[in-house]
């Protein structure tokens, strides 16, 4: 997903009541990109980053998970309310690329890494 200030990244979000961390990664990617056909693979690892609201630094950490969607045919849409401009399907060279930040790109390339050990590609 891409943000007003051109960078892209993953769904992320907080945990709400009464959620796993699991229901909210699958809640979230719904919410952000419309993707409602979509399981959990693995677990990869966590973020940890801080952000600034409102003038006050804020200390984040991301669950990350490797996810499949389902349905090939299902139509991502961006949530424009939450300042995301954009979001796409990228082959694995081509995401590496695009994201902007190097502990979403490590996770992402570890993602690739089990999807290809998994299908037994090279």
């Amino acid at each position: 997903m891409q943000d007003v200030k051109g960078r892209w990244s993953i769904p992320k979000g907080h945990v709400e009541s009464g959620e796993t961390l699991e229901q909210t990664a699958i809640r979230e990617i719904g919410e952000e990109t419309g993707l409602m056909d979509i399981k959990i693979i693995d677990k990869l690892d966590k973020i940890n980053f801080f952000y600034r609201m409102n003038g006050k630094l804020i200390f984040m950490t991301t669950f990350v998970f490797l996810m499949e969607s389902l349905d090939l045919n299902e139509t991502v849409t961006p949530e424009k309310s939450e300042g995301i401009v954009d979001v796409s399907w990228f082959d694995e060279m081509a995401a590496i690329r695009a994201i902007e930040y190097k502990a979403t790109k490590v996770l992402l390339e570890e993602g690739a890494k089990r999807v290809k050990k998994a299908y037994g590609i090279q």
